[in-house]
């Protein structure tokens, strides 16, 4: 038997595929992740053969034909995901298989008595393999879980061995020369097999989640693989291979950080950024910041000016609540009251703040409402998307709507008669299933409400803070450009951390901020907003860039009133949400733009800002956005001029969210007036 000299090379030359393949990004999304896992094919093999003996082994065979063997082949692989529809599978795997030739022969013979007859020979020829093989095969999702698979199987074949003979089966009363009944028989290793077993892959599997996070997989496969080198250099002889079985699979959990923002802060202002690159400093950063305007043209960013303004702001609640994955518990991110917090729970108190953090108050603002209204009923209608196992799971559905039911009953004493339910599949209005941010939009329990009062928007009359320029744009770099472990970029006022970015490979070309987002942060005296970059590799060496600073020009309605300064109120309407790819205006939102338009006076000015969430392209969203500003300002009697869409140039919220992503649906009405 032939050892296994080449292994070393061949293991070696995986190891080196495996090691620039998991340097791809690695997203936030668990399905894009690497996957590690085994898998176990029963093989059936075909032996294509034509062929009369073995090389220097004496045979008798007229030929041997093609005939079928059997084996396995078991292994591990990696997968790292391109895309949702595409991923590269890398296979390191074993196989044992065999093959039985056996080819009968009738031919005339003489006696002992002189006589005549015919003889049955049968030649018998067995094969016994062994190889290890690497198998790189691109999958191509047809659906989410049916992928078809293509690529190459390079094997060393290290063991290749045969045992034969032949065996005069008729007449009973005969033999070979030399009186046995059995000839030629011998074993050993077959000469001249080839060590190289080469061979075009292609196959389909179909994936089964195991769980709930979609983490951990079953995958049945068929495959078959084209094999063009002939078994023995010189014969007839290819063995191709159909195999079938299950692969399982996981995603590793995300290793979680160990330093905390605060942290990694104080660290790496404490260091001196590297200027160049040697033997212990692998790369340096850098970060530059650009502004934003609020129709997202590109402006300086050496000065922030920030400006009071008395000033009412109107924000919709979005009246959905939206579930995980084949879930029915409410996620973490919606707030939840315990009973003291629940009594001086007060919708006043969110003029200033985020729309997220509001909206995700959306079931205490609703519970509040209907303590307030007590004639007021209330609709929930669970809904699922049509994927994997919430395909026509209405239990699933009524287990959400439960959920969301069980807490205004019990945290906030809405009377269960008050609460009515309905179930469906996917929502009357759904987002599109083809895509992952339409299967989670589609994950939801929607609210619909007998009393306007109940699902109304939240409106508040306070002194709010505009900025010029209204966001930054960050463009944070590494040079040279090589893969990092992760990436940070801190925002600061007068060195206070207010806000970060963060995540792993790739750094993006740039990220972008909506100051007012942090206006509770920011106090109302700061005078410098800063900013750092700071990435990390494998080894954990942290690489800071240059701190950077902005000087922020303070302008308080104090300030304003003493100096004798024109002054004006600023009335922001966030209002209009937009179905997915929608323009048109629902009756609800056309009764409240002819609110906005009574409140417009002679001496007003108003724009009228369109905006999308990611989904779709950057041209097709921009003419999205241009449309439903141009919808809004034909109803409040507006000419197209004042009615801009900016796309997804000056993003309104985080988009990974379908909450982010429904509330950057959206027209802004800003209306400024003077005042005398």
């Amino acid at each position: 038997m032939r050892t296994m000299t080449r292994l070393p090379h061949f293991a070696s030359a995986l190891f080196l595929i495996v090691a620039t393949t998991t340097v791809a990004q690695v997203p936030n999304d668990p399905l894009l992740r690497p996957r590690i896992g085994l898998f176990f094919d029963y093989a059936l093999g075909i032996h294509a053969a034509s062929f009369t003996q073995l090389p220097d082994v004496a045979n008798c065979c007229p030929e041997f034909q093609t005939t079928m063997g059997t084996g396995f082949f078991a292994g591990l692989q990696y997968e790292q995901p391109f895309n949702k529809d595409l991923a590269l599978y890398m296979r390191l795997h074993y196989g044992s298989y065999g093959v039985d030739f056996s080819q009968t022969e009738s031919k005339p013979v003489a006696l002992a008595d002189g006589s005549t007859t015919n003889a049955t020979i049968r030649h018998d020829l067995n094969g016994s393999f062994g190889q290890i093989s690497v198998e790189p095969l691109l999958a191509y999702h047809v659906s989410p879980e049916f992928m078809v698979r293509g690529g190459l199987t390079a094997g060393y074949v290290f063991s290749a061995t045969y045992d034969q003979k032949e065996v005069l089966e008729t007449p009973a009363n005969a033999t070979f020369v030399g009186g046995s009944r059995m000839r030629n028989a011998s074993s050993g290793d077959i000469k001249n097999a080839s060590s190289v077993a080469v061979g075009i892959t292609v196959g389909a599997s179909y994936e089964l989640a195991l769980n709930a996070d979609r983490t951990i997989f079953l995958t049945p496969e068929v495959l078959f693989t084209y094999s063009p080198i002939p078994v023995v250099s010189g014969l007839s002889w290819n063995a191709h291979q159909i195999r079938a079985g299950l692969a399982l699979s996981f995603i590793p959990p995300e290793v979680e950080d160990t330093l905390s923002d605060i942290e990694l802060y104080n660290f790496a202002t404490a260091i001196t950024p590297p200027k160049t690159v040697s033997a212990s400093v692998p790369f340096t950063s850098d970060i530059t910041a650009s502004g934003i305007g609020t129709t997202g043209e590109r402006l300086p960013a050496e000065r922030i000016r920030m400006e009071e303004f008395s000033s009412t702001r109107v924000r919709p609640v979005l009246p959905y609540v939206f579930f995980d994955k084949n879930s029915s518990e409410i996620p973490a991110r919606y707030t939840e009251l315990n009973q003291d917090q629940r009594d001086v729970f007060a919708i006043e108190n969110f003029y200033n703040l985020d729309a997220m953090i509001t909206y995700h108050h959306v079931l205490n603002i609703i519970g509040k409402r209907m303590q307030d209204d007590a004639n007021a009923t209330i609709t929930l209608t669970g809904c699922v998307d049509n994927t994997d196992a919430e395909l026509n799971n209405t239990a699933l559905a009524q287990a959400r709507v439960n959920a969301v039911r069980s807490y205004l009953v019990d945290k906030w004493g809405v009377a269960p008669a008050r609460v009515q339910t309905a179930t469906r599949l996917l929502p009357e209005q759904a987002s599109n299933s083809a895509e992952l941010d339409g299967q989670a939009e589609n994950r939801r329990v929607e609210i619909s409400a007998t009393s306007d009062a109940i699902l109304a928007p939240i409106m508040s009359r306070d002194t709010m803070r505009s900025f010029t320029p209204a966001g930054l744009r960050f463009a944070p770099a590494v040079t040279p450009r090589v893969p990092v472990k992760s990436w940070t970029i801190f925002v600061t006022a007068d060195d206070r951390i207010i806000k970060t970015f963060h995540a792993g490979d790739p750094v993006p070309a740039s990220v972008d901020w909506r100051i007012d987002e942090a206006q509770l942060a920011i106090p109302s005296d700061v005078e410098k907003l800063g900013y750092l970059f700071v990435a990390r590799d494998s080894a954990g060496l942290v690489i800071p860039s240059e701190s950077k600073k902005i000087q922020v020009e303070a302008v308080t309605l104090a300030s304003k009133k003493q100096g004798g300064m024109a002054d004006k109120a600023v009335d922001r309407y966030s209002l209009i949400l937009f179905g997915f790819d929608k323009s048109d205006l629902t009756p609800a939102n056309a009764a409240f733009v002819n609110q906005i338009k009574a409140n417009i006076q002679p001496t007003s000015q108003v724009k009228v800002i369109g905006y999308t969430d990611r989904s779709g392209s950057d041209d097709y969203n921009q003419r999205l956005s241009q449309s439903r500003a141009s919808t809004v300002a034909r109803a409040l009697g507006l000419p197209e001029s004042q009615a801009t869409g900016v796309g997804e140039r000056a993003p309104l919220y985080n988009n990974d969210t379908p909450e982010g992503r429904f509330y950057s649906r959206t027209v802004e009405v800003l209306v400024e007036t003077p005042k005398k």
